[in-house]
């Protein structure tokens, strides 16, 4: 790990600076030894949801993105609530 460290000072100092997850590694040891394997470090399921973000961004009016952003999603979840079979309540409809 301190190899790996090395080279990256050596090669790419800012990513030392400017990205946290290689400060993580130089504690990663101590962390596997005191809570197990390293599953909280597990970023990526994450990261590649901004691909989804991306796609409901490049559609916007760039008035309200972040308005776009949240129709578009809110629409998927009404789709897949259909699709799986979900339904809505109506306290009007007798049962």
């Amino acid at each position: 790990m301190e190899d790996f460290l090395n080279i990256i000072a050596q090669y790419a100092p800012n990513l030392l600076v400017s990205k946290p997850k290689f400060h993580f590694l130089v504690h990663l040891p101590t962390f596997i030894c005191w809570f197990g394997p390293a599953i909280i470090f597990s970023t990526e399921c994450y990261e590649s949801f901004n691909h989804i973000f991306h796609l409901t961004a490049i559609y916007s009016n760039w008035q309200a993105p972040s308005h776009d952003t949240c129709h578009a999603l809110s629409s998927q979840d009404i789709m897949k609530h259909i699709a799986s079979g979900g339904f809505w309540f109506d306290p009007l409809e007798k049962c």
